[in-house]
């Protein structure tokens, strides 16, 4: 039975160079309030029954439900084929998002938001695909934690990406925009850059679909604040690989 106070959400993928609709079942989509990394609490049906943000693609279509309160959305997207897309305050009424088959150079935006104590290292709900060369990272501290020290990697390598990312002073963090030594004690991890090295940097992709196939995060203090923002992984679409 259908409850009061909702908002259906339908949106189909569509490719830009055919015309035609996307068949992707596997790609995955991440809800967040509108100009904010802050994820909507958000439903598979209009009875209310809770759904996981982020969520799976039906046919290339996403398809959920909100409290009528949100009138605007921000949409975070991976495709089955590694084709990253930020739509910003789409509304109700925007039922198809495009996707550009020929576009390689990709940025995935994935936001964060922890409570301020020493967390779990966490699934961000977006894997990292056979088909993806990660060359990259940034952190965008949207709401600054006191104290608050980032690590992003796989689930395999959870600081592979990066480590000891201070996030006390909202931005892009000055240890990962200046250039320096890249050792066992800087901000990029060893699956971006050579730890013995001076200025090495290197690209990643995953071993196989099983190991090192998920992106993660975590909060390495105890004694910080909350905290939000967003990491950017930058990377290319390999065409052979997917």
């Amino acid at each position: 039975m259908a409850i009061a106070g909702l908002r259906e959400w339908y949106f189909q993928l569509f490719n830009t160079r055919t015309r035609g609709y996307l068949n992707d079942s596997t790609g995955v989509c991440n809800v967040l309030t509108d100009g904010s990394p802050v994820e909507v609490a958000i439903f598979s049906d209009q009875a209310g029954t809770a759904a996981a943000n982020p969520l799976a693609f039906t046919n290339g279509v996403i398809r959920f439900w909100t409290a009528d309160t949100s009138t605007s959305l921000d949409l975070s997207i991976l495709t089955a084929n590694s084709h990253a897309i930020f739509a910003e305050s789409v509304v109700e009424s925007m039922h198809r998002i495009d996707i550009n088959p020929d576009l390689m150079c990709q940025k995935l935006v994935i936001p964060y938001s922890v409570v301020g104590l020493s967390e779990l290292v966490f699934d961000t709900g977006f894997p990292i695909n056979a088909n993806m060369l990660i060359k990259d990272i940034e952190v965008d501290v949207f709401t600054a934690m006191t104290g608050g020290v980032l690590l992003v990697g796989t689930s395999t390598a959870t600081t592979g990406f990066c480590n000891g990312v201070v996030a006390s002073t909202t931005g892009f963090p000055i240890t990962l925009l200046e250039e320096s030594l890249v050792s066992t004690s800087s901000v990029f991890g060893t699956l971006l850059a050579i730890a013995t090295g001076m200025n090495v940097r290197k690209k990643h992709m995953r071993a196989n679909a099983t190991s090192g196939a998920k992106v993660v995060l975590g909060n390495t203090t105890s004694s910080s604040t909350a905290g939000n923002g967003y990491v950017y992984l930058l990377f290319d679409r390999m065409p052979s690989r997917g």
